[in-house]
Parts: structure tokens; sequence; C-alpha cells
């Protein structure tokens, strides 16, 4: 078919990046335009004045493959995906340009994942029985799933503090599910993952850049997040239920999952036990993340600091694989 086929994959994955380069330079001439900036304050790794709406780049693509796909995708679970995308892609645009409060924010996280977590509930509860997990009770575990993933989109969303960070922990992950889902015939999948990948790989080349930066926004890291956990849960479903993905099962992909998502989880659940043990409110911003240090404590540039931690994850997830 022309879907398995190398060349739709390069062709499919140049198509997003091709047009995201195409748009990007329309969207920064709309932010400035607007005034719609990143406004440095006393934590900012900037002092220029940014437009911050560079997202949008990766939910056009998603959107434009989502409505050309839709006949090869699970109707109900493309419904849960594109509604949880776009409910935290608009709360993110919002965000980046007026204001929204945590709050209301982490409500709609609430909300979005409630729909996928629900959709996959079967499928949570086959990887609990072929892991380590199986002794929890199946309603712990869901819990446990869900909170998991609440984290994990505000991980990534707290990782783009810096130029480049977010966008290329995002690609590792992306990369991964690309070869994972081509090698089990989940071909929809894969040709997401490369439609995102594309999307990513346009950003970090005006993300990087000093006449046309632009950052991703609330908007873009809300909505990779998001859509991190809803690629997870069909992993889960995809190695319980595929003879293709028995050697990707049970403890094999916890390894995977503990791979991917190592960096900003850690890196979160450290800066809010640091907040927590100076009294401090769990919510409130500082420069404690690892990207910060490696900055404002070793005096690195925001592009070495990124290539660093990229190299550390994909470090870590190559030995996932090799260890399984």
């Amino acid at each position: 078919m022309l879907i398995e086929s190398y060349t739709y994959l390069v062709f499919v994955f140049t198509l997003s990046l091709l047009g995201s380069i195409v748009c990007m330079p329309i969207l920064i001439g709309f932010a400035r335009r607007k005034k719609l900036f990143d406004i440095p304050n006393t934590r900012s790794s900037h002092v220029l004045l940014v437009p911050r709406i560079g997202g949008i780049t990766f939910f056009i693509p998603v959107v434009v493959y989502f409505i050309e796909a839709r006949d090869v995708f699970d109707l109900s679970g493309l419904g849960y995906i594109a509604l949880g995308a776009s409910l935290l892609f608009t709360i993110g645009l919002y965000d980046d340009v007026r204001s929204v409060r945590p709050l209301f924010k982490l409500i709609s996280q609430v909300i979005a994942l409630l729909g996928i977590v629900g959709f996959y509930h079967d499928s949570i509860d086959r990887f609990r029985l072929h892991s380590v997990f199986e002794y929890l009770p199946p309603g712990l575990f869901q819990l446990l799933v869900f909170c998991f993933f609440l984290v994990l989109i505000n991980a990534i969303n707290l990782m783009d503090g810096i130029d480049g960070l977010a966008a290329l922990i995002s690609i590792n992950f992306f990369s991964v599910m690309a070869y994972v889902f081509y090698r089990s015939n989940h071909h929809h999948f894969s040709i997401l993952s490369l439609v995102i990948l594309g999307s990513i790989i346009a950003f970090l080349f005006f993300n990087l850049s000093a006449r046309y930066k632009v950052f991703m926004g609330d908007c873009g890291s809300l909505l990779l997040g998001f859509l991190m956990c809803s690629f997870s849960l069909q992993l889960m479903d995809s190695s319980c239920c595929d003879p293709a993905m028995d050697d990707l099962s049970g403890n094999e992909l916890t390894y995977v999952f503990l791979a991917l998502f190592s960096l900003p989880v850690v890196d979160l659940m450290r800066v809010v036990l640091i907040r927590i043990a100076k009294g401090k409110h769990v919510f409130q911003a500082d420069r404690n993340h690892l990207h910060h240090l490696i900055i404002d404590k070793m005096g690195k540039s925001h592009v070495f600091t990124a290539v660093l931690l990229f190299s550390c994850h994909l470090v870590i997830i190559l030995l996932s694989f090799l260890i399984m």
C-alpha cells in the first residue's frame, strides 16, 4: 500500500516541514503586527520581544492530517484526541495572547485527559496485567496513569523555558513513535508522528534564529504534551493486541515509557520538591529547572544547554531499547 512505502513517509514529512517553514514567516509577521509578544521578566531567559504563538504551526498540520486520514483512524478515539488537543491548544493560545489562571489551565488539562483515559480504559488495564503493575488494583492504576499524564503535560510546558529544549525533547519522543508504530503496522500513527516531527523541526529553524525568532508558547507545549499522552495510550493499546508488538509489551514498554518521560518528569518533580522544601507554592515559578541551572551556574548558552539535555535524553532512550 502507498502509506506503507518509505517514499510516502518521506513525502509526508517533507510536506509538513516545508509547509510549516512557509507558514511561519506569515505567522511571525501577524504576531508582530498584533504585538503578540512574550514580555521578558525577572525569570525570563531572553530580553527581546519575541512572538509566542509558534505552536499554531503544530496544530494546523495535525488537523489537516486528521481530516485527510479520518477513514483510517478509529473515529471514536480520533474524536477524543482531536477534542482534547483542540481544547488545550485553544486554552494555550488564549494564555499566549491574553492570560489564563494556572488553575483554569489545570482544569482544562483534566477535562482533556478524562476523555482519552476513559476511551483507552481497557487498554490501560490490559497493559497493567502484562506489566510489573499487575498487582495494583485496576482503579488505582487508572488513577496513577491519569495523574502521571497530568504531570507530563505540565512538565513539557515548563521545559519550554529556553530555546529549543521542549522541541528537541519532543523530537526524541515522536521519532520513537514513528519507528514503533511503523514497525507494528499502525501506519496512520506513524505518519502522524512524522507530520508532527516536520512541523517541530521547521519551528526549531525559527526558534533558534536571531532575526526570525519565535516561541512555541503554551499553545504549542500543551498541545505536544497532550499528544504525547494520546500516543502513549495508543501504544499501550497496540502492545496488548498486536502480535507485531510482542517484543515491546508489558515491562519492555514500561522501560521505554520511563526513558521517554524521564527527563521532563524528573525535572518537574525535582523542582516541586524544592519549592515545597522552601515553603513556596508549587505553582510559584522560579529558575530551579535543570536548564536554568546549567545556564545560570555554568554560564552555558541556550543552544548548548538544549543540545546537552537532548543528548542525555536520547542516550537514556537508546539504553532502554538495548536492555529490553
